[in-house]
């Protein structure tokens, strides 16, 4: 058995940047490193969404995103991938020692905004697979304002009969857990407090720090979403915790205090579903449910949650065997080819699987230096064809052979050679080798070290005799 431990965060920013240290989005006060989450989750909604900013971002980080990045950066992260969709956003981060565990790696999207032609509502999903179990991550935005109620029950139904990812076509629920969250703008009935004064002043009618549950449990009461899931007309099978912290919408943008314009409500939530509950081999706990009062960019409030996922394992839970083994690289000369080993065992390698190359300390599984493609009929060449065989593509040039030798284990041997363009600069980089069908890590080399080939001096020459 072991346990994977998520943090998700959910923050609809308001079009705001981040112009304040987002530091506080961590809530994680002086961990050690092995104590630190798993994964981290983060859904953000009303990013800033005009024409030069979709260009930009869909060429570089947007805001968010790159400055996550140099906050996770610190702690070993690496960005696995960015959803975007409008003022939509998804990033998911993982530990550096899962990135070789990554399987199945597909996203999703679904616009409901304008009768289905606008994405500044609908949702964005990423989909994996670890340690045998199938993991499911949505962020979405629903149909604003009180009076639309069944417009977000019938945003929930759109996108759930609409997500499909991968050739498979598994849907959000075929997914062992679910984590959805968002700015889903269920708001609170009208049956007790009707204005937004009366429930501010129910909200702060007691000191905060002795506020009790009973005072927030009479509000929560009214709370819609929680009466649409009790009913089963959304989110059938999802659970949350209760939320022991006030409203988190709509606050005066820089301030702790409510915006009365709007009456204050719970839109921002963090659900689960355990598709199989009665399956003992995948458990989820949530750990914790709170929000962040000290990041007030947003007439929002960041809300996070921390849980952990139980997956029940044959054998050690690390111990995870790899279709893709890269031999130890001792050196790498730059301006000349070089040649790598790879042993292959049980996977047929498919048209356009590709290793890139990337800087040891990568952040991002974007960020490769370089890419070669691995075409499967090298692998199915006869094996006394000893000639290696070549393949351009857009970065760099790839040779391959087929080498007539077979393990222990009945794996393979192939051995690449990477052309002098693959890494033009001095540094230590790593291989990470990419299935084309689904999307997965088969396998990353160790790190080596790039370096230029140094000439012995002609001393004759040097002195002139």
């Amino acid at each position: 058995m072991g346990d994977l431990t998520f943090y998700t965060v959910t923050y609809n920013v308001a079009t705001r940047s981040p112009r304040q240290p987002l530091e506080d989005l961590l809530q994680w006060n002086g961990r050690t490193e092995q104590q630190l989450p798993d994964f981290c989750l983060f859904g953000f909604q009303e990013i800033k969404a005009q024409p030069q900013n979709l260009l930009l971002d869909s060429l570089f980080d947007d805001p968010w995103t790159a400055a996550l990045r140099d906050i996770l950066s610190d702690y070993h992260y690496v960005k696995i991938r960015t959803v975007k969709m409008v003022g939509l956003l998804l990033n998911v981060f993982c530990k550096r020692r899962h990135v070789s565990l990554l399987k199945e790696m597909q996203t999703s999207e679904t616009r409901t905004g304008l009768l289905g032609l606008w994405g500044n509502k609908g949702a964005v999903s990423f989909s994996f697979k670890i340690y045998g179990a199938t993991i499911c991550c949505v962020n979405c935005h629903f149909a604003a304002h009180e009076e639309y109620l069944k417009h977000r029950i019938d945003d929930y139904h759109t996108i759930i009969n609409n997500q499909y990812f991968g050739s498979s076509r598994k849907t959000i629920l075929n997914h062992d857990f679910v984590f959805w969250f968002g700015d889903l703008n269920f708001r609170l009935d009208s049956s007790k407090l009707k204005s937004a004064e009366e429930i501010a002043c129910h909200v702060n009618n007691v000191n905060l720090s002795l506020r009790t549950a009973k005072t927030l449990t009479e509000i929560w009461a009214q709370d819609e979403l929680s009466s649409v899931m009790q009913k089963s007309k959304a989110f059938k099978g999802f659970f949350e915790q209760l939320p022991m912290f006030p409203p988190t919408y709509r606050y005066v943008f820089g301030s702790s205090s409510y915006d009365l314009k709007r009456r204050p409500a719970w839109t921002d939530r963090i659900l689960y579903k355990n598709v199989d509950s009665s399956n003992e081999k995948y458990v989820l706990e949530v750990l914790s449910y709170k929000y962040i009062d000290s990041i007030q960019l947003s007439d929002h409030r960041p809300v996070y949650s921390e849980s952990s996922v139980q997956i029940y394992t044959e054998g050690h839970f690390n111990n995870v065997d790899q279709p893709v083994i890269f031999q130890p690289i001792n050196t790498w000369q730059l301006e000349t080819e070089n040649e790598v080993n790879l042993q292959i065992r049980e996977y047929i390698p498919w048209v356009n699987d590709w290793i890139g190359v990337f800087k040891e300390k990568f952040t991002s599984l974007d960020d490769y230096v370089s890419y070669v493609y691995l075409p499967s009929e090298t692998i199915e060449c006869e094996e006394s064809n000893d000639e290696y065989r070549r393949f351009d593509n857009m970065t760099s040039v790839c040779r391959v052979k087929f080498v007539p030798e077979i393990f222990s284990d009945g794996s393979k041997r192939v051995c690449l050679k990477f052309s002098e363009t693959s890494v033009l600069n001095p540094g230590t980089y790593r291989l990470i080798y990419f299935s084309s069908t689904n999307n997965s890590v088969l396998g990353i080399s160790n790190p080596f070290i790039a370096t230029k080939q140094t000439c012995a001096l002609n001393t004759s020459q040097e002195f002139g005799w």
